[in-house]
């Protein structure tokens, strides 16, 4: 393909001048202005695509988040609201939630977009689907007592992995959270994740951040008995890769991210935790299940054969969200509030 030839071409000029970071590599696979994998006019997202992701799964998980947005419209009181989402992407969450509950202004901010230059409004509400994991980050490796990085070389006309000493800022980043990586013991990082979150924490003066992402606490993240390796996978076709230099431009590339960055930077700037913990419970407590996808087998009826299979997939995808072995189990939802109450709010009550 034209287009990938160029981005290789434009990869291997680059590496002209040395090698490049695995961050560096990509920026430019992922977000090159022409010929990056988000910039092509082919969405990524979506059951015939790359990837699924919970609002293009099934129209259940707008369904949940506009029981949401009614609540925090409720305790807001009578001020301007305004509901957020960053990493928008194609638009399919920001239009079905404003399709679900019209009334307060929708703002759907892209990558480019400056955070500053959002509508004034006297209470927020953030939402993000995936925007950290999507984060350009650094592949390191710990051998022997040093914190090595790895970075991308060419090699027979193609494309390599190599090593260098880590940049002090690497160096400092497991220091001053106290982390220590096993000999051998690989971790992908990224100093966006909590740089990302302070630029969404100074937007909100009052409101909630919610943040849906795969990811984990650090204690657990950087644990070397189950993620020896690191989490960095690709994405094509509905197929997860370890090979992370291949076909670049045509597969997306995405690593788990250290919730515990977000929670500490929230905290700092004045924002408290409500949830932290898994989709799935998040979605039950917003009380999903109301939904009629959900509802019993004997209850439904379809009106012809075709239509019954297309609700029995439909009534599969639903559960998907919120079943241990689904997307639901996967990904983790970070609340933080400034100037709202602490208590009290639907997704916090127990389930059983």
């Amino acid at each position: 393909m034209p287009g990938e030839r160029s981005l290789q071409e434009a990869i291997h000029n680059r590496l002209t001048a040395g090698d490049l970071s695995f961050r560096e590599y990509m920026e430019i696979a992922l977000y090159d202005r022409e010929l990056g994998y988000y910039s092509g006019t082919r969405s990524p997202v979506g059951k015939a695509a790359d990837f699924v992701t919970s609002p293009s799964l099934s129209p259940v998980f707008s369904f949940a988040l506009g029981r949401f947005i009614r609540e925090f419209l409720s305790r807001s009181g009578d001020v301007v609201s305004q509901i957020v989402d960053i990493g928008c992407g194609d638009g399919t969450l920001i239009h079905s939630l404003c399709a679900e509950v019209p009334g307060p202004e929708y703002v759907g901010v892209e990558r480019s977009d400056p955070l500053a230059d959002l509508p004034a409004a006297d209470s927020r509400l953030v939402i993000s689907n995936e925007l950290f994991d999507a984060q350009p980050f650094a592949r390191l490796v710990r051998r022997g007592g040093a914190l090595h990085e790895l970075t991308v070389v060419g090699r027979d006309g193609g494309l390599d992995w190599g090593e260098r000493a880590a940049g002090e800022e690497y160096v400092r980043y497991f220091a001053e959270r106290g982390i220590e990586l096993d000999d051998g013991q690989f971790a992908d990082v990224s100093l966006d994740w909590a740089s990302l979150y302070a630029d969404i924490c100074r937007v909100v003066p009052r409101g909630l951040i919610v943040t849906f992402d795969y990811g984990f606490p650090q204690e657990t993240l950087f644990r070397s008995r189950l993620r020896r390796y690191g989490t960095a996978a690709a994405y094509a076709g509905q197929r997860v890769s370890r090979d992370l230099l291949a076909n670049p431009g045509r597969q997306d590339l995405t690593a788990h991210i250290n919730f515990t960055d977000l929670i500490r930077t929230g905290e700092e700037a004045g924002f408290t935790t409500l949830f932290f913990d898994r989709q799935a419970k998040f979605l039950l407590s917003l009380g999903i299940t109301e939904h009629e996808l959900f509802k019993p087998i004997d209850e439904v009826r379809a009106e012809s054969l075709a239509a019954g299979v297309e609700l029995l997939e439909q009534r599969d995808e639903a559960r998907r969200l919120v079943l241990p072995d689904g997307i639901g189990e996967d990904i983790r939802v970070l609340v933080q509030g400034k100037g709202v109450p602490a208590e009290g709010w639907m997704f916090q009550r127990k389930l059983f």
